[in-house]
């Protein structure tokens, strides 16, 4: 009987730490968004970030002056590449 209560006991608890896990992790995931910005070479490149100020912040080689800009569709970036040719 004791051996049944402590199984049913972990099994809640892990049960219980993985929604937990789950209810912390899916917001930063559903929040996410493709950004572009200019590296110092001149080129546009894109980042994934969650909000505008941690795109500008992860964004390796970012420009000095350059900012970001949210891509809304995956064509978004292709018109910016385009654009720049």
């Amino acid at each position: 009987m004791t051996n049944t209560i402590k199984s049913v006991t972990i099994g809640a608890t892990l049960g219980l730490v993985a929604l937990a896990i789950g209810l912390f992790t899916i917001p930063a995931l559903t929040h996410a968004a493709d950004y572009a910005y200019v590296n110092t070479q001149g080129d546009v490149k894109s980042v994934t970030a969650s909000d505008w100020m941690t795109a500008i912040a992860v964004a390796p080689g970012i420009a000095y002056n350059s900012g970001v800009y949210m891509l809304k569709s995956a064509t978004d970036l292709s018109h910016l590449l385009n654009a720049n040719k």
